[in-house]
């Protein structure tokens, strides 16, 4: 009777111990698609970087420093952008976790706090989430070792808490970041109210495919025209004078050498005119001026690129940039040439560019 009674004990024991075993097993059990959304969760973390003081803009086309992070250009050209609804749950949950880490909150319905889910709030906030982008990388004004901003996460309907509450706590997701100011969003086509940028991915070029031909130096003639036959360009320099008691200003369609001209462009009486003409009858022909009267100090050279696009076959950017100086100028009372001297250059790149991810930079 007791062999029967120890029996029991020991079969209930034994089926208890079985079903904890089981129970802990399959709290351990980790599935394929959550081993494959950890793994994409780190990947998205390598592929964005984190600015040290967040605000609303985008720096599109901005160099980016290891030190300061965006180094805005004033003189740059406007890159066109667009803007994009983020459908990534991984990326929408990257976003929404910095911008909660850096103190930020929202500004619609029930504010967003540091480590609370938020429920409805947080899903509505995730629906925010923005990705800028330029309309062509080929707009982007990549240089040799330069690491280049292509991309922005923003956060709508998201801001910044006071400076104080930003120092309070920031996750180990970005342990390195500290505080930042609000600022507005620039150029921000699509995007409207109040928003937070909170991460941007950067490219470079691809040093193993950059190939650039330089034509070098060439003398370029009054009233006469140089062919680039490389290039399918033409280049002509010319003297335009507005007519006297003619009120007409020059073209408005002339891209000025520099920003003193453009702005006193309705005054100016005669420009030297570089005029550049593809023979791709797709391409527009590009006016670029020299005031010759009045006279601007320091506005004798240009330097831009003034075509660029994407070879579909071989992902390559291909560029043309073009150089011009002007070493002698001089009219006469009559507004007649006297002296020209002037040289261009031009300078044909291609290209690939690969992605920056955390920890190249260091290299």
């Amino acid at each position: 009777m007791g062999f029967r009674k120890n029996g029991k004990r020991l079969r209930i024991m034994f089926m208890l111990a079985m079903f904890l075993i089981v129970t802990y097993l399959m709290g351990c059990a980790v599935t394929p698609m959550e081993t494959h959304k950890k793994g994409m969760e780190g990947l998205t973390e390598k592929e964005y970087f984190i600015p040290k003081k967040p605000v609303d803009r985008h720096f599109i086309g901005c160099p980016w420093s290891k030190q300061f992070g965006p180094v805005e250009d004033p003189t740059a050209s406007d890159i066109r952008i667009k803007v994009e609804r983020s459908f990534d749950t991984m990326q929408q949950n990257f976003a929404y976790s910095v911008g909660v880490s850096l103190g930020g909150r929202g500004t619609k319905g029930a504010n967003v706090e540091a480590g609370v889910e938020g429920g409805k709030a947080k899903k509505s906030y995730l629906e925010d989430v923005q990705i800028i982008s330029p309309i062509s990388l080929a707009d982007i004004p990549f240089e040799l070792n330069l690491p280049y901003i292509t991309e922005a996460l923003r956060l709508g309907n998201f801001k910044l808490k006071s400076e104080t509450a930003v120092k309070a706590g920031v996750s180990a997701v970005v342990s390195s970041v500290k505080g930042g100011v609000k600022g507005a969003m620039e150029g921000g086509a699509g995007t409207s109210g109040e928003g937070l940028v909170v991460a941007y991915k950067l490219h470079m070029i691809d040093p193993k495919t950059y190939t650039k031909e330089d034509s070098g130096r060439i003398t370029l003639e009054l009233d006469k025209t140089m062919d680039f036959p490389g290039a399918n360009l033409f280049v002509r320099s010319q003297l335009r004078v507005i007519a006297p008691g003619s009120n007409q200003p020059l073209p408005r369609n002339l891209l000025w050498a520099c920003d003193q001209a453009d702005a006193k462009s309705k005054d100016m009486v005669a420009a030297w005119i570089i005029e550049l003409r593809s023979k791709d009858p797709k391409r527009k022909s590009l006016q670029i001026a020299f005031p010759a009267f009045p006279k601007i100090e320091d506005c004798q050279s240009f330097s831009d690129v003034i075509y660029s696009r994407i070879d579909p076959l071989t992902d390559k950017i291909i560029r043309q940039k073009i150089n011009i100086a002007i070493l002698q100028e001089e009219l006469s009372d009559s507004l007649k040439p006297l002296k020209w001297e002037a040289q261009v250059s031009l300078v044909e790149e291609s290209f690939n560019i690969k992605l920056v991810k955390q920890g190249d930079l260091g290299k």
